[in-house]
């Protein structure tokens, strides 16, 4: 082997040879926090530690490569420029995997407390993405004052210049302060049932930092501006308390006895219990007179149900218990006394 040849040939691999160790470490110590730091009883028991092994995915690899590569244009013989150069630009995604990492911490974290116990924020996706967005920030103006770059005027520069971006960004920052104050004011969140004034319904599946998702009954998926749904009259179903009040109308013949009518809808009532969980049947289920129609009385059945979504089956098991009752006492008849919503005659009993 030429020997004049060793300088030049040493020169290539030694870099290159810090380059692959301090990757290969980086590769078993990633290894090793995933296979056994972060199944560990002493991890899994706090939620932080998730959260943080979980943001550190393949962090800890790229930061040794990076180190590596630090360490290879140490001992290289380049030119001073062309190091400097790739020692700014090995800085500058140091900074910004350490800023994709701090966003997926503090992202990850807030996600966590909107699904915990007590649910500590409301929405997990709308403040993890403005924290999120936050961090991203900070993260480039450490970056840019770590390059040598002057922040103090660039700030300045952006507050002069952030008038014209409100306006041209108005309906997406509109989007973003209605959500953040439906939040805030605890008004709704995710997994309450809510009623829409165009006739939608169903539950909160998430909310953004543009739009509401709700999922119907059908398991079709609305998704509503938080600006629309911010200015609109909406229902929601779980607030004060998740139970409901389910009212059925019926209408009975004049010379009817209310009395018999009421105790068969009670009846009535009480065998939906076992089936639809209606709460309370017994004590705070009710029959009431509505008015006196050209040809008949109206009445209105009311109860409870522990969640809006059973209003539609409530009523319907309740309809199928009266009828079945209407059948076992023999008060049925094709003419004549107490008149059922489908329009169907009931003979009351004197």
């Amino acid at each position: 082997m030429d020997m004049a040849a060793w300088p030049s040939i040493r020169e290539f691999v030694i870099p290159v040879a810090c380059i692959v160790v301090a990757a290969g470490l980086g590769g078993l110590l990633e290894l090793f926090m995933q296979r056994r730091i972060a199944t560990s009883n002493f991890v899994r028991r706090r939620a932080w530690m998730v959260v943080l092994i979980d943001a550190l995915d393949a962090g800890l690899l790229f930061w040794a490569t990076a180190l590596g590569v630090h360490v290879a244009l140490a001992v290289s013989t380049l030119p001073e420029n062309v190091r400097r150069i790739l020692d700014q630009s090995l800085l500058v995604l140091v900074c910004a995997s350490v800023t994709v990492i701090a966003a997926r911490f503090v992202g990850g974290g807030v996600r966590r407390l909107s699904r915990g116990p007590g649910q500590q924020i409301a929405s997990g996706t709308l403040f993890a993405s403005v924290s999120q967005g936050l961090v991203v920030v900070l993260g480039v103006l450490f970056t840019l004052s770590a390059l040598g770059i002057a922040v103090t005027p660039l700030l300045t520069a952006l507050g002069v210049g952030g008038l014209a971006v409100a306006l041209a960004l108005q309906p997406p920052l509109a989007n973003l302060f209605s959500g953040l104050q439906l939040v805030a004011s605890r008004q709704i969140r995710p997994g309450d049932y809510i009623a829409l004034p165009s006739g939608q319904e169903g539950f909160v599946e998430d909310i953004n930092w543009r739009s509401i998702s709700i999922r119907e009954s059908t398991n079709n998926l609305v998704v509503v501006p938080n600006l629309v749904l911010a200015q609109e009259i909406f229902i929601n179903y779980r607030l004060p308390e998740p139970r409901v009040a389910v009212r059925v109308p019926l209408r009975v013949a004049y010379g009817s006895d209310l009395d018999f009518v009421e105790k068969l809808a009670l009846e009535a009532v009480s065998m939906v219990g076992d089936d639809i969980h209606v709460q309370a049947a017994s004590r705070e289920a009710f029959v009431r007179v509505q008015e006196f129609a050209d040809t008949t009385v109206n009445l209105s059945v009311g109860f409870f149900v522990k969640r809006a979504i059973d209003q539609e089956r409530a009523k319907s098991e309740f309809l199928r218990c009266l009828y079945q009752l209407m059948r076992r006492h023999d008060v049925a008849s094709p003419i004549g006394n107490p008149v059922l919503p489908n329009g169907r005659a009931l003979a009351g009993r004197a």
